[in-house]
This record gives C-alpha cells, sequence and structure tokens, in this order.
C-alpha cells in the first residue's frame, strides 16, 4: 500500500502550507487554500442541516450544493498535485491499484473536506477508491491498544432521551446485532442499560475492575450529536431539556457535545470531548465510533471543536465519526455496511471505505413530509486515525472456545414468526429503563393479537445477544397452566449441574424454591411468565380454573424476587392487579400497535410477499388499503391475516368482507396465534354469559367507543323489543371483564374513550349471523344514537369558543368510522342522515381540507338515498347535499359545476317560495362568479343576498356578505370601499362574539393596508388574524396569514424573513395536500429568489407554480407566472425567451379583461422588450392580442416604458 501524506507545515490565512510525500520520500511543497468561502460552506452546512426539513424548498440550492462538492474536491486536487513529478508519483499509485491518503494538520486544517478529493480525470471521488485517514497535528496521549482477546468486544451505547418525539428515534442496535449474528463471528456486543453518564462510568469501573483496561475494543455511540455554545447549552439547562451539570463552565466558542440520557424522561445530557475522552481513555478503549451528527464537524479556527479528532487525540487508535448532521436512513446503511467489513476482517480504513460506496451508490434518503431526496451524505463520515488500527484478536484456548461455543448453544431461540421482527425501538429501551429504574419486575399489558408475545420473546434472545442478562427461561401459560412447582424445577434444571439438580429434586418445596431465588440472584437472568390472564380467568369449556392457593403461591414466590438481581416481565391482556402487590405495582407498560413507520414496514413485508405491492399506487384500491391499515391499528396479528387475502380479493372487497364479520378471510385455525376468530373467541368464551350477551351491543362500533356517551347508547338499545333481556345494568362489570381479557382498553390519548380490538366488531359480527333479531335492533339503535353524537359534533366543529372547536376536532378524528356506519345505516334504513353526514362533511373539508373525500361523501348520499322521489319528500335534506357537492366542486376549482348545483337549489328555493334560503345560494353564486374575476356579477349576487338577509333582520349573516363584498371591492383595487365593507362585517363579527369568523375579515383587512404599503398595520392584522387561528387550533388556515406575512417582509426587502414565512406556509400546504395553494406559495418564492438575481432558482420556483396552474387548468393565474418568467429571461438578456413568456401572458391577461396588469405589467414590459431588439414583430403581436393598431401600440410603449416594473 502506497502512502500519500499531506502534512501541514504553516498556517498563513488564509493559506496553508504544506508538504506532500510519497511513502515517505520526496517531499513536496504545496499550498492549499480553501476551496470555498464563508457563504460557500453555509450553503453546504444548509444542504446538510436542513435541506431535508423543507426538501420542497430550494431545489436549485440544493443541487448548487451538491455540484460544489465536485467542484471543491477537483479545485483542492489540482492545488495538492500541482508538482507534476507529485502528481506522477500519484498516478504511479493508482495504476498499481494500492493508495492510502493520510492528512495531518491543526483544527483548522482539518476543517478542509478532504475526502472531497478528485481526481477530474476520474468520474468518481478518490474516497471512494482509496483510504482516506486523518491525523491530529501535535502530541497525543499514548495509544490504546485494548486486550488480546478471541472475541471483537464492543459498547453499544444507545440514547433517545425524547422517545418516540426523538427525531430519528429508530436505532442501529437491531440491524448492528443482526449483522453479527448472521456473520456468525466471534463478536460480543453490550448495551449500555440506561444509556447516561453515570451508568457509563459505573459500567466501565466495574468492567476495568473485572477484567483490566482494555477489555473493550470499540465503543459505539448511536446517539444525537451538535455544536454548542455556552449560551445553548444554559438555555437548555433553564428549559428543562437538559440535565444540569456542574461541569458545564463558561467557555468561548463552541464544543461538540455527545447526547446521552439525563436524569429525567425526556432531557438529554450533553457530553463534550474532553470529558469522553478522559473516560475512554482511562478505560484503554482503542477504537470509537460516533453514530452521531457533527461529530466531526471543526470550524475554520485554531480552537478545537472537533469530537472526533478531540478523541483521537486522547489516545483513541482511531475514531470515526460525521462532519454534519446525517440521516438515520444514511447511519443504518453506513454503519451495517462498516461493521460488515470489520467483521470479514478488512482493515478499519478500508471498511469505512466500502461503506462510503454504498452511502455514494445508494442516494436516497428519507426526508421530513415523507419524501425522498438524493444526498451526497458519502462526503460526511471522517476517520482519525493516530496508527493503522490492529484490533488485538488471537486465536481461542480450548477452554475459551468450549465456553464461548457452550454460550452460544445456550442462547434463547424464540419461535419462528411469519415475519421478521419490526419497530418496537423506543418501546424496548423503554421497558429497559422501566426495569432498571422503577423495580426489577414489569407487566406488559395490551390487547390480544397485538404482538405482546413475540415481543417478549424478542427481549430474551435480544438481551441475551447483547449481555442484558445471562438465561433466558419463558413460560407461556396459553400453553400449559404450570404450578410453582413446575416452574422452580425447570428453572433448576437448566440453571444447575445435573449433580446439583438429582440432589434438588429431593428437597421439599421451601428448599428448592429457596435455591432457585439463590441461583437467580447470583447472575442477572430474565424470567417470561407470559399469557397471565389466564390464571383469573373462570371456568369456560370444561377448562378448570387456576386454584386460588397456586396463584398466591406463584404472587408470594415472585414477592421474594422483586429485590433481586434476576428480572422477571410478565405479558398479559389483563391488569393483573391480584398480582401486584409487592411484585411489580404500578411498573406496567401498555403495549400499543405498531408505530406508523413500523407498521407501514410490515404492511410493505406483507403484500410483497403476497405480491400485492401494486394496490400502493392503485388509485381505485388505494384509499381501501389505506382505511384497512387504519382500521386495524397496527395490530401486527390483524394485519398478517387480513391482508393476506389480498392476494385473491380487492382491498374494497377485503373491507367489505371484514365489515361484514365475513369468517372466510380469516384462516381458519384453531390457534389464537393463527386466527382472528380464535384469537378473540380465546377471550369472549371466558367472558360470563351476561357479559357475552351485552358486548354483542359494540359489534357496529369501530375504533373507540365514548364511555360516557354509553348511557345514551344503552337508552336507544332498551326502547328495542328484540333486545329487553339483555342486562343492560352490568355494563360497568362487562366493560371491566372486557378490559381484563384484552378486547378493550383505556385510550391512551383521551382517556374517555376506550379502544377497541380492532378485529371484536369483525368477531362480533360473525356472530350475529346467528342472531338476525339482535343484528336488526343494535344497529337501529346505534344509528339513533349517532344521530344525536353527529348533531353534537357537528355544533363543536362549528362553535365559536376555541376549546369547544378543537374538542370537535379530536372527537370527529376518533369518530369518523362509527360516523361513517352510522351514515351507512341511515341511508339503508330511509331515516334521517343529516347529523352524522354533516359531521363527517365537515370535518372532511374544514379541518383535513380532503374535498375529494367530501365530494365522494356527498355524491353517494345523493345516489343511494335521495331519489327523485325522496328529493320532493325531503327538500330542506336534498338541498342541503346540493350546497355540499357545489361547495366541494368549488373548493376543488370546479366553478361550472359548482354553478350548476347553485342553480338548481336556487331553482328548488324559488319553487317552493323560501325567499330566506334563496340568500345563501345567492351568497354563493357570488363566491363562484367572484372565484372567476366576473366582478359585477359576483357583486349583484352578493347584492341579492344582503337585501333579503336585511330583509328578514338577519344581522349576523350580513357579515359574511359584507365580508365577500369587500373582496370583490378589493380585486378591483377600490380600497377605501373594501375597507368600508370589512369594517362593517368586523363590527357585526365582534358584536355576536364569532372570534373564529374575526381572524378572516382582520386577514383581508391586512391585506386591503398592504396594497396601500402601509406595513406596520398591515402586519398588525395579519398578526390579530394568526394568533385567532392558532387560538382555535386551524393549522391549514394559518397557511394563508404565513403567506401574506411573507408578501409584507418580502415587499420591505426582508428576504429572510420573507423566505421563512413562505416555507411555513408551503410546509402546511403540503402537510394537507393542497397543491393548488402550493402554488402561489411557489410563485412568491420565485420572486423573492428573482430579487436576490438566483435566476436558476427563480425559474425553478415559477415553474413549480406554473404547472400546477396548468394542472387546476387556472388561466388567469397562469398569466402572472407566465409574466414572471419572462421577467427572468429579460434580467438575463434572453430577448427571444422573454418575448415568447409574454405572449403567453398578455392573451390571458386580455381574455379576463385585467386592464390594469395589461397597462402596469404587460406593456411595460413589451416596451422594454422593443427598444432592446427594435423587434417589429413584438408591435404586430401586441396589436392583434389588443385589437388595435400598431402605430397605438408604438405610442403606448411610448407611455409605458416609464412605468412601474414587478
Amino acid at each position: 500500500m502506497m502512502l500519500l501524506s499531506i502534512q501541514e507545515t504553516k498556517i498563513d490565512a488564509p493559506h496553508y502550507e504544506a508538504t506532500l510525500s510519497v511513502d515517505n520520500r520526496p517531499l513536496y511543497h504545496i499550498v492549499v487554500n480553501n476551496p470555498f468561502s464563508e457563504k460557500d460552506e453555509a450553503l453546504l452546512g444548509w444542504y446538510f442541516e436542513q435541506y431535508l426539513q423543507h426538501p420542497f424548498m430550494e431545489q436549485v440550492k440544493s443541487q448548487q450544493a451538491a455540484q460544489s462538492v465536485v467542484a471543491y474536491g477537483e479545485t483542492l486536487f489540482n492545488a495538492v498535485f500541482e508538482n507534476r513529478k507529485a502528481w506522477a508519483n500519484y498516478q504511479n499509485a493508482v495504476q498499481a491499484g494500492k493508495l492510502e491518503i493520510e492528512i495531518v494538520g491543526s483544527p483548522a486544517f482539518q476543517a478542509l473536506h478532504w475526502e472531497a478529493l478528485k481526481d477530474p480525470e476520474m468520474a468518481e471521488p478518490l474516497a471512494l477508491h482509496y483510504p482516506i485517514v486523518r491525523k491530529v497535528w501535535g502530541e497525543s496521549q499514548p495509544l490504546q491498544v485494548g486486550q488480546a482477546s478471541p472475541t471483537l468486544n464492543v459498547l453499544l451505547v444507545v440514547a433517545r432521551p425524547h422517545g418516540k418525539m426523538d427525531v430519528g428515534f429508530r436505532t442501529i442496535s437491531l440491524p448492528l446485532v443482526q449483522a453479527v449474528q448472521q456473520a456468525k463471528l466471534p463478536v460480543k456486543i453490550e448495551i449500555l442499560r440506561p444509556a447516561t453518564l453515570p451508568a457509563l462510568r459505573s459500567h466501565l469501573e466495574e468492567t476495568t475492575a473485572r477484567y483490566g483496561k482494555g477489555y473493550y475494543h470499540l465503543v459505539h455511540f448511536d446517539v444525537h450529536g451538535s455544536l454548542l455554545t455556552h449560551q445553548d447549552w444554559q438555555q437548555g439547562i433553564q428549559l428543562g431539556r437538559y440535565t444540569y451539570d456542574a461541569q458545564g463552565t463558561a467557555f468561548a466558542g463552541h464544543k461538540a457535545c455527545l447526547f446521552l440520557a439525563g436524569e429525567k424522561v425526556g432531557q438529554a445530557q450533553p457530553v463534550e470531548a474532553n470529558r469522553l475522552g478522559e473516560l475512554l481513555t482511562y478505560h484503554g478503549i482503542p477504537l470509537v465510533i460516533l453514530n452521531a451528527c457533527q461529530s466531526a464537524k471543526q470550524q475554520h479556527s485554531d480552537t478545537e471543536t472537533s469530537l472526533g479528532s478531540r478523541l483521537s487525540q486522547t489516545g483513541a487508535q482511531a475514531v470515526v465519526a460525521m462532519a454534519y448532521s446525517v440521516t438515520v436512513s444514511a447511519a443504518t446503511l453506513f454503519m451495517a455496511t462498516l461493521y460488515q467489513q470489520l467483521f470479514a476482517q478488512q482493515p478499519l480504513a478500508v471498511a469505512l471505505r466500502l461503506a462510503r460506496a454504498e452511502l455514494y451508490h445508494q442516494k436516497q434518503r428519507q426526508a421530513y413530509y415523507n419524501q425522498q431526496i438524493a444526498l451526497e451524505d458519502w462526503l460526511l463520515p471522517v476517520v482519525y486515525q493516530q496508527a493503522a488500527v490492529k484490533l488485538p484478536l488471537r486465536k481461542f484456548t480450548k477452554k475459551e472456545e468450549k465456553a464461548y461455543y457452550e454460550q452460544q448453544g445456550q442462547q434463547y431461540e424464540p419461535p419462528p414468526t411469519n415475519y421478521a421482527f419490526v419497530g418496537r425501538d423506543v418501546e424496548v429501551l423503554e421497558i429497559e429503563n422501566r426495569l432498571l429504574t422503577q423495580g426489577r419486575i414489569l407487566l406488559i399489558q395490551g390487547m390480544a393479537g397485538m404482538g405482546k408475545t413475540t415481543l417478549l420473546h424478542h427481549l430474551g434472545r435480544w438481551w441475551q445477544a447483547t449481555h442484558f442478562v445471562q438465561r433466558v427461561f419463558y413460560f407461556g401459560y396459553d400453553q400449559k397452566l404450570y404450578t410453582q412447582q413446575e416452574v422452580l424445577h425447570e428453572l433448576a434444571r437448566q440453571l444447575l449441574s445435573s449433580d446439583q439438580f438429582k440432589r434438588f429434586l429431593a428437597w421439599q418445596q421451601p428448599a428448592q424454591q429457596a435455591k432457585v431465588e439463590e441461583e437467580l440472584n447470583k447472575n442477572r437472568h430474565l424470567l417470561i411468565l407470559d399469557n397471565l390472564e389466564i390464571l383469573a380467568a373462570p371456568e369456560s369449556d370444561g377448562v378448570q380454573p387456576v386454584p386460588a392457593e397456586e396463584r398466591e403461591a406463584l404472587h408470594g414466590w415472585l414477592r421474594k424476587l422483586a429485590g433481586g438481581k434476576s428480572v422477571v416481565v410478565l405479558g398479559s391482556r389483563s391488569e393483573e392487579s391480584w398480582l401486584a402487590l409487592g411484585t411489580f405495582a404500578d411498573n406496567v407498560y401498555p403495549l400499543g400497535g405498531l408505530d406508523a413507520e413500523a407498521a407501514s414496514q410490515l404492511v410493505d413485508k406483507i403484500l410483497q410477499r403476497h405480491h400485492v405491492s401494486h394496490y400502493r399506487e392503485d388509485a381505485q384500491q388505494r384509499e381501501s388499503l389505506q382505511r384497512l391499515v387504519k382500521i386495524l391499528a397496527g395490530q401486527p396479528l390483524a394485519l398478517q391475516i387480513i391482508l393476506a387475502n389480498l392476494e385473491k380479493q380487492t382491498p374494497a372487497a377485503v373491507l367489505a368482507a371484514l365489515e361484514a364479520g365475513d369468517v372466510r378471510i380469516d384462516f381458519g385455525s384453531q390457534k389464537k396465534t393463527k386466527s382472528l376468530v380464535a384469537c378473540i373467541d380465546y377471550s369472549y368464551r371466558r367472558l360470563s354469559g351476561e357479559a357475552q350477551k351485552l358486548l354483542l351491543c359494540l359489534a357496529p362500533f369501530t375504533g373507540v367507543i365514548h364511555e360516557n356517551g354509553l348511557k345514551h347508547y344503552t337508552e336507544k338499545l332498551q326502547q328495542q323489543p328484540a333486545l329487553a333481556e339483555l342486562p343492560f345494568a352490568q355494563w360497568e362489570m362487562v366493560l371491566q371483564e372486557a378490559k381484563s381479557w384484552g378486547l378493550l382498553t383505556t385510550h391512551p390519548d383521551v382517556p374517555q374513550f376506550l379502544q377497541i380490538h380492532p378485529i371484536l366488531p369483525y368477531f362480533l359480527r360473525h356472530r350475529w349471523q346467528a342472531l338476525p333479531e339482535y343484528s336488526v335492533a343494535i344497529e337501529t339503535a346505534f344509528r339513533q344514537h349517532y344521530n344525536k353524537v353527529g348533531g353534537a359534533i357537528r355544533e363543536l366543529l362549528n362553535a365559536k369558543q376555541p376549546e369547544e372547536k378543537i374538542l370537535g376536532q379530536v372527537v370527529a378524528r376518533l369518530e369518523q368510522e362509527n360516523l361513517w356506519k352510522a351514515l351507512t345505516l341511515s341511508v339503508v334504513a330511509r331515516e334521517s342522515f343529516v347529523n352524522p353526514y354533516q359531521a363527517l362533511s365537515h370535518y372532511l373539508e374544514l379541518f383535513l381540507q380532503d374535498y375529494s373525500r367530501a365530494l365522494q361523501l356527498g355524491e353517494w348520499v345523493l345516489q343511494n338515498y335521495l331519489t327523485t322521489e325522496m328529493r320532493e319528500q325531503q327538500k330542506d335534506d336534498y338541498l342541503l347535499v346540493l350546497d355540499d357537492l357545489a361547495r366541494q366542486h368549488f373548493n376543488l376549482k370546479h366553478y361550472s359545476q359548482a354553478q350548476d348545483y347553485y342553480q338548481q337549489a336556487l331553482g328548488i328555493d324559488i319553487e317552493f317560495n323560501d325567499r330566506y334560503s334563496q340568500a345563501g345560494t345567492y351568497h354563493q353564486l357570488g363566491n363562484v362568479a367572484y372565484a372567476q374575476r366576473q366582478w359585477p356579477q359576483a357583486q349583484d349576487y352578493y347584492q341579492q343576498a344582503l337585501g333579503i338577509k336585511i330583509e328578514f333582520k338577519d344581522r349576523y349573516s350580513q357579515a359574511s356578505t359584507y365580508h365577500q363584498l369587500g373582496i370583490v371591492a378589493q380585486e378591483q383595487r377600490q380600497w377605501r370601499k373594501a375597507r368600508k365593507y370589512y369594517c362593517k362585517a368586523l363590527r357585526i363579527k365582534i358584536k355576536f362574539n364569532d372570534r373564529y369568523s374575526q381572524a378572516s375579515t382582520y386577514h383581508q383587512l391586512g391585506r386591503v393596508t398592504q396594497e396601500q404599503r402601509q406595513w406596520p398595520q398591515a402586519q398588525d392584522y395579519y398578526q390579530k388574524a394568526l394568533g385567532i387561528k392558532i387560538e382555535f387550533n386551524d393549522r391549514y388556515s394559518q397557511a394563508s396569514t404565513y403567506h401574506q406575512l411573507g408578501r409584507v417582509a418580502q415587499e420591505q426587502r426582508q428576504w429572510p424573513q420573507a423566505q421563512d414565512y413562505y416555507q411555513q406556509a408551503l410546509g402546511i400546504y403540503i402537510e394537507f395536500n393542497d397543491r393548488y395553494s402550493q402554488a402561489r406559495t411557489y410563485h412568491q418564492l420565485g420572486i423573492v429568489a428573482q430579487e436576490q438575481r438566483q435566476w436558476p432558482q427563480a425559474q425553478d420556483y415559477y415553474q413549480k407554480a406554473l404547472g400546477i396552474y396548468i394542472e387546476f387548468n387556472d388561466r388567469y393565474e397562469q398569466a402572472g407566472t407566465y409574466h414572471q418568467l419572462g421577467r427572468v429571461a429579460e434580467e438575463q438578456e434572453q430577448w427571444q425567451e422573454a418575448k415568447e413568456y409574454f405572449f403567453k401572458a398578455l392573451p390571458l391577461y386580455n381574455e379576463f379583461a385585467d386592464t390594469y396588469s395589461i397597462e402596469t405589467f404587460s406593456l411595460p414590459a413589451f416596451a422594454r422588450l422593443y427598444q432592446q431588439t427594435q423587434d417589429e414583430s413584438v408591435l404586430v403581436g401586441v396589436s392583434e392580442v389588443l385589437g388595435v393598431s400598431e402605430e397605438e401600440v408604438r405610442g403606448r410603449f411610448g407611455q409605458g416604458s416609464a412605468a412601474s416594473q414587478t
């Protein structure tokens, strides 16, 4: 291997003088300048630190940042190999295919991105083909070499202080351990538990005391990292984010820190380089891997800020670190590859090169808003290496070999599962933390089929593989009703030698129990007692209940284990209150379904196995698939069984079968772990007879039940003769029984609701088939109940008080499926559907902005319920649906369809002489005309609506029409008139205490004052509007106000502020999938970029906006964007391109009779163009579009040349 060494000799800012040597012979003097300016470096920092948070913005800027890495690398290469002899030596090494590059220098010299080095004659950077390592300049502590050992000993430190709220809470630990196990290499991985600084110090001290220094060859930190100022540190302590640390004394500049877990849940402990380095050095650890953001980041200064290089100075042979923030997906790919290569006996530098190449060749990363982006993060890994890493691995002695493989032979093997274990990263960390801090016994409680047993088996294998426990003992009471004596005998058989076990069998039970307790307290083992709900079950199907004395014996024994060394994890569907005292007490971990990401991973695996992944992209079936997944609520067993049916049925068909209780979508097995019916029946049969009958009344529900609402539901049930004998007085007992058997549980976020096992309704509907009279009666009561519930939700959604409106959103979200079921039953029964329909429609429209689904909802009701004869009988209901359909078409920019529906409604109002209702329809017709810029028509409709409202003295409703008249006046630039209308609307809203609606009028007053360039007043109005929207938790509506605040900042040339506001607006529009509104913000971002002369970025934004306007066929808005694209071309003197864009804008302005834009924007633009090019076709083209002579155009050019430009 030829060593190419670049060693700094002198700093003469901004130059770096160095020597270049090849295999320690001749020295070439070189001068290196930083290829990046501060601005360029800031761009790269933005690219790695911020771009993925808003991947929909500044894509041209991101491309420039990515391309700058190539330019940087080639510039650096040319400086290093400027000497032709040095270049010849490099070429020889390349041809030989053996080269390693070493960088030695000061912190400022190390701040250069040496990994970017690129030969202009090669397609890829050097770092992909040759190892690049760094050495710290100056003295360092003696290198740590580690103990000679037949195994590679690794300590893994995993910290996610904020749990699932932590950014990127997935950990690298599971894929890492799996890679070790698959490679079948002699590696011992231990995980620090808990991942706190005191625990790290204590663990290392204990290990050193037991084995001596250098036991661990490698410590891997899977944690977050950052550069902190002293102010950052202190502020974190004050806000409770960081644990107080007396070592955090004042310091200048930045310090690189790792974040371990703090003293409290949700707190982190920053640990800076010196402190960590001293600790690791003292215990003789030679290799450190920092899977942490910014752990190799070095500012261009003489002050050391790189945690990686500082650790290297303290004596580590090598440190792998990250220059900037690294995504979870990149870290997983990189680290898995790095370890695989290390386990394959590759040198560290070579292993890192191969891992870097994986990042280079697989650049897609998971960004925010569920978007994928390509990222050049192969640049980020950095290796500081004081000497070639030589891990002191040796061969086993015979004794060691025997002990090692005996231990391997005792590894716990869980039973096979259909799919690999997914998710539960944070659950595992939280369970470990509870066992270490709240007691050695813990209960994992969860509903049937939630994956408790699978998790328990995973914990057994995981904890043993990572040396948290030595031995694992599993007892599943669903397989056998173990007596305490049987448990003791099995534990003794595995823990004792054969001779000891023989003697053990001759002892009395108290002695046997004491012996097992002694063995469990010698070392930390894991005892798993699963499916404990069986122990307290009543007699069922001939199965005798467990005697009380047997349960008490188990309880007493577990109390003795509570203070011991071993850990006990219990699994149950029930709360097991009979067992809690003196054992787990309140140390209960409630296990829910898989989180959204893990559920999506499992769904992907299921779809792939059954070759039906195409349903993810199927426009007709995608929504049904999404509903299926949502209903199944991340429940692993249900997902596996239900989705397997997609191999033969569509998602829509499977969804219908699930709702109907069709047993054919089940696997038909008698095992509760393989059948939905068996899973629920196992619990259902253990309920009392009264509970079984009464529980049938929950069959129509999906997802949740409002516990307090059961009183009203029961009243409706009692009105049904077929249900007269049901024991309704026993609801409280029945619900408790259902909870005990894992069929119901208290909702974790909204405790007023009970969560229903996702398969329970399916199971109950299946049982209905034998009781048709029950099903009809229960569905009738359910429909009547939700008629009231729907009305209450609708009122909450329309409430004026913010807390009521927010409550309405929460309840509507939880009750969506129940409202839909009630609506379906009402339509089938030809009964009133209005309340559940309006609750659903309002929620979809106002809070989800899902206008397409709201439209489908109305169309379904119209087709299935409101037949021609029904429309005459139920005119009001028919008009309500017509109005909804018109409004959703309006929201979707389908103006002709909206107008047709409103005209139908108006015709009915006139036919029935319902003058008051005509006001609302005229108002909506005004909205349709306004949206199409038909100002006189819009004004006429609004005036007709206003006249009727005044006639009927409906002062409150007048406000909305005054508001719209203000908008029409505003669009015609009649500022005083607009302001007058808005003030009238606002006074009425204030008088009637309609605070929520005041926001829209404050917003419009902001627009009027903005157009009059009254910036402080405009900003004040917008902030009032924004405050109300935040108060009412109306996140979607906040976007329009953020957008307008961006306009105000833009008009004052406050570009960063404007961009920040637009970014917030765009993020919300994307979150709510409002593509049309995204166009306005992209357009404004184009103007901001244009004003800063960022032509490619401006053009990119305008093209995005234009594409959306074309998609929605909004010809008027296209005009403005075409014009701005012309302005960008004009600024770059691309006259022909500017001419083409201007001629696309002008006919559209003319089509909509927008004389203001023609006179203010188009004609001055053409005048400038003509003045520059003297192109007579400009005169001809404008005259043809406007229908005037060329001479008149020439004259108007003279008038317009002095007009203001946009």
